[in-house]
């Protein structure tokens, strides 16, 4: 039932973003015909105005993208959408993980968008790019230093624990907010605030025992480690926040 969830968000999420980004490739890539050097071998671009465009859309879609894991949540399970998704035969956590699920991968793709229309707008030829000699090198320290694939998959689950960690507040803040009879959004946002501000206490408090401490600093001397214990760090309370968001779905949930 899991997958029919996803399945259904996803759905959403592309009809959604699909169009933005799109724009965002297409606008790159106009930009990337409009761009000249000047005497001094700097780049310039004939339409101000795509530029322009691009900078908005790339910046929209950002914004539309935290709106989205906001609304689908607030929307789906806590607004009129709940009255249809908590009648499904399935529980709390298969509803929230859908939605989590969603959330990471559109901030995901949001992000690979964000960082690879910069690289479609310069003026650059991609098989002079891929002929370039230091790629050999690159590979060649890879066989080296197989390890270095590692360090990548774990920084990349660092990012990855760091979108888990911020949705699961942005959900359990909702679910917060939910319970008040009245002005439910601006509880919801004081709960967000009130939510980081536990999250750093409590980081300092536990950083600060000595135990930890000496954890911390064995940890440290090991780059792969560190990411470890950071992806740690931001899963264990995601991972409560959820389990929060999921009895407040189940014994606190009022739709009227």
């Amino acid at each position: 039932m899991l997958l029919k969830l996803l399945k259904y968000d996803l759905r959403a999420m592309w009809k959604q973003f699909s169009l933005v980004w799109g724009a965002a490739l297409a606008l790159a890539l106009v930009n990337r015909f409009t761009m000249f050097r000047d005497l001094d071998n700097n780049l310039f671009t004939n339409s101000e105005v795509f530029m322009l465009a691009f900078i908005a859309v790339i910046a929209a879609m950002l914004v539309i993208a935290v709106i989205f894991v906001v609304s689908r949540f607030s929307k789906g399970l806590l607004g009129n959408e709940g009255y249809l998704m908590h009648t499904l035969p399935v529980r709390p956590w298969q509803l929230v993980a859908s939605k989590l699920i969603c959330g990471v991968v559109t901030w995901m793709g949001c992000g690979v968008v964000a960082i690879l229309s910069p690289v479609l707008t310069l003026p650059l030829n991609l098989t002079e790019l891929f002929l370039f000699p230091f790629w050999p090198d690159i590979f060649r320290g890879i066989l080296k230093h197989p390890d270095a694939l590692v360090l990548a998959a774990e920084f990349c689950l660092v990012i990855l624990s760091f979108i888990i960690q911020l949705i699961a507040v942005i959900y359990l803040a909702l679910s917060v907010g939910h319970l008040f009879s009245r002005h439910r959004k601006l509880a919801g946002t004081a709960a967000f605030i009130g939510l980081y501000i536990l999250i750093v206490n409590i980081y300092n408090w536990v950083f600060s025992r000595k135990l930890i401490q000496s954890l911390v600093d064995t940890a440290s001397t090991s780059a792969y480690s560190s990411m470890l214990t950071a992806i740690a760090a931001m899963l264990i309370p995601a991972l409560a926040f959820l389990a929060a968001v999921c009895w407040i779905l189940e014994h606190k949930l009022n739709l009227e």
